[in-house]
């Protein structure tokens, strides 16, 4: 008897051959596993521990007021300045970095602010995607970007400026494209971000610019137009955001803040406040960033007006001022990308290349998860040179650690003239034992002070002389590099050379009988 029964043999052949898994595909395209590590890479630009001298005030500053419970509003570190107004702009920040210091050092603070700096990036690359561009025009644009924010990024308060000013633009953009309620976010961001850094009214201002771009856009009927209801709603979140940006220590007074502080610190000759130098190495991907986009333009890129008029506002804010470099890095790159991500093509085409169709197979994703891989290990690399560099050891090597360490044991409350890269080093481990002639928070001290500490530093022999000015002062101790000044100090009578520490060198008034016996002070001290 014969049995007949259906075939089966397909079907089950349709069955063992399962189509490949999402991160299989994604990992088998090249370009896509090249853009996520170059993504994850960006993370390496915005690790650092010890670039910024500022970050030892801001722990100090955070600390005193977890200890105290409220805000200070008059001037604490400096003796040319006690009791000074102050204007508390970072308050918030500091709090976090003394938190963080508490729970895991320097370096915790280190990794956490480097990986605010990170999400900036991972923002920008978004924004990219969102106008086109494919991976590898992210790609390109993250490693200009990153490269031309690197000189200013680091443990640094302005950088939660640099993450909320991307994550702005992002939900912005989303909102006008899709609509929904996630603008709403935006005022409390900017209660959160008044009370971190006054660079929240960079924040304001491009959303002020959004609104003006669109409604003018609108007006000529020019591009792509948003729906109008969106736009009035975007008018009245930047109206409440910048309403609410008032609740900080210093109230509406810290817009005033905002915009007189630049041509204020511009004016003390402090290089990150300058324009930038583009004989430095350090500002040629500045400059490739900013000519590369003038280029994509000139090869027939399209660019929205919106686009246009913040990557001309980031240009004029990064030629201004080296410490602008991030803004103009968040305003320029995304529009780089959606222009290079419409360029790329049109130049394949014309030059025959054409992209090549990805095969999954295991060869393939085994490279792309090596690539991805090397971009991770290359982040973990870094942090554990930031753990290292945020050691005892670490610091000590940056920094004259010896050097307080002796200071520390002297007599009496100290009055330290310290160079303006040392002074918030000082501020952290001596205050309030220690007070300082000048540090980073140089707005309350004011122009004055500034301009003692420029000829006292320079060692002038001009009235009023360097040492006039010490004495003046009532300083009591110098902490600075060996040059003019310490020259002066070493053929002055009444100043003790106490200890030299890797080419910082210690004086006191005085003798410094305290000083014997250290094991610093007994390999370099001169007893005069």
């Amino acid at each position: 008897m014969t049995t007949v029964t259906a075939p089966e043999a397909p079907h089950r052949a349709a069955v063992a051959a399962p189509t490949p898994g999402r991160i299989a595909s994604f990992l088998a395209d090249p370009r896509r596993a090249l853009c996520a590590a170059v993504l994850a890479l960006t993370a390496v630009v915005g690790l650092d521990a010890l670039g910024d001298p500022d970050v030892w005030w801001h722990l100090r500053f955070g600390r005193w007021i977890l200890d105290h419970g409220r805000i200070p509003t008059t001037e604490l570190f400096s003796y040319t300045a006690a009791g000074h107004p102050l204007v508390p702009q970072e308050w918030l920040a500091g709090v976090i970095f003394a938190v963080l210091n508490g729970a895991g050092g320097l370096a915790l603070v280190a990794v956490v602010m480097g990986a605010i700096t990170w999400s900036g990036f991972v923002a920008t690359a978004l924004r990219g995607r969102m106008r086109g561009a494919g991976p590898v025009a992210i790609a390109l644009g993250l490693v200009l970007g990153a490269k031309a924010a690197q000189p200013v990024l680091g443990t640094r308060p302005q950088m939660f400026t640099f993450a909320l000013l991307c994550w702005t633009l992002w939900v912005v953009d989303s909102y006008l494209r899709r609509g929904g309620r996630r603008v709403w976010i935006l005022p409390p961001v900017f209660l959160l971000w008044a009370n971190l850094h006054a660079g929240f009214i960079a924040g304001i201002g491009v959303l002020g610019l959004i609104v003006i771009a669109e409604a003018v856009k609108r007006r000529f009927r020019a591009g792509e137009l948003v729906q109008a209801e969106r736009l009035r709603t975007l008018a009245v979140v930047t109206g409440v955001s910048a309403a609410v940006a008032c609740i900080n220590p210093s109230g509406p007074g810290l817009y005033w803040y905002a915009l007189t502080s630049a041509p204020m610190e511009r004016a003390k000759g402090i290089i990150e406040w300058q324009s930038p130098n583009f004989h430095d190495p350090g500002m040629w991907a500045l400059l490739a960033l900013l000519a590369s986009f003038v280029a994509l333009r000139a090869l027939g890129a399209r660019l929205d007006w919106r686009d246009a008029t913040l990557a001309a506002v980031g240009a004029a804010l990064a030629l201004y001022s080296v410490r602008n470099t991030s803004l103009c890095v968040a305003l320029v790159t995304p529009a780089w990308i959606a222009m290079a991500g419409q360029v790329g093509p049109t130049l394949g085409a014309r030059f025959g290349v054409r992209a090549a169709r990805v095969r999954v197979t295991r060869a393939a994703v085994a490279t792309g998860a090596a690539i991805v891989c090397a971009g991770v290990v290359a982040v973990g690399y870094t942090t554990t040179r930031v753990a290292a560099d945020a050691s005892p050891s670490g610091v000590a090597a940056a920094y004259p650690a010896c050097a307080v360490d002796v200071l520390s044991r002297a007599p009496g409350a100290q009055r330290v003239f310290a160079a303006y890269a040392t002074g918030g080093f000082v501020i952290d481990r001596l205050w309030p034992r220690a007070t300082v002639y000048e540090y980073g928070e140089s707005y309350a001290l004011g122009a004055t002070t500034f301009a003692g500490y420029y000829r006292i530093a320079s060692g002038t022999r001009a009235a009023p002389t360097a040492l006039q000015l010490l004495e003046a002062s009532h300083t009591s101790a110098v902490m600075y590099p060996a040059g003019a000044l310490t020259t002066e100090l070493d053929h002055t009578p009444g100043w003790t050379r106490v200890v030299d520490d890797h080419g910082t060198l210690l004086y006191v008034r005085g003798k410094a009988s305290w000083a014997s016996g250290s094991a610093c002070a007994a390999s370099h001290a001169a007893s005069r």
